[in-house]
């Protein structure tokens, strides 16, 4: 298989940058390098193979998938967002749902509810709950814990 090592190259500095989950990269390189696109003329144009080939084999020790989304999730969970909010936001980055749900599982035993709690106690002196129940919900809190933690 011959492939241009400007678009290995190319792979390469993109993960690094933009840290990507592996179906976004190979997105961004078919749009990158497709049959008309000019770096395709330049380079030499590419199929979903040679991407498959690019991402599981040259860059095999490069992609760091699960410490990608550990990373995103303690990132997202010091910034109080709820699980709910975080899973959606990684679902949309084309993260493998697997490892989603795996890692927010891990890292959100007790924190959750705890983080519910706290903005009750906040809002609770302001609003009736009917108005906390939908300030929570429209957080991305599950419904049920919310319910719980208001009555």
């Amino acid at each position: 298989m011959q492939i241009s090592q400007k678009i290995i190259d190319y792979a390469i500095w993109y993960y690094l940058k933009y840290y990507p989950s592996p179906k976004k990269l190979s997105l961004k390189l078919l749009e990158k390098f497709w049959e008309k696109s000019e770096n395709g003329k330049k380079y030499g144009w590419i199929w979903q193979e040679e991407i498959d080939y690019i991402i599981n084999e040259k860059l095999r020790n490069v992609i760091q998938e699960d410490e990608v989304i550990k990373s995103k999730i303690r990132v997202f969970k010091e910034k109080g967002k709820s699980k709910m909010y975080i899973n959606q936001k990684l679902f949309e980055r084309f993260e493998n749902k697997d490892l989603i749900e795996k890692y927010i599982k891990e890292a959100f035993l007790e924190w959750e509810i705890e983080q519910l709690e706290k903005e009750y106690n906040k809002l609770k002196w302001k609003f009736e709950n009917q108005k906390i129940m939908e300030k929570l919900f429209r957080k991305w809190f599950n419904y049920d814990d919310i319910k719980r933690v208001v009555e």
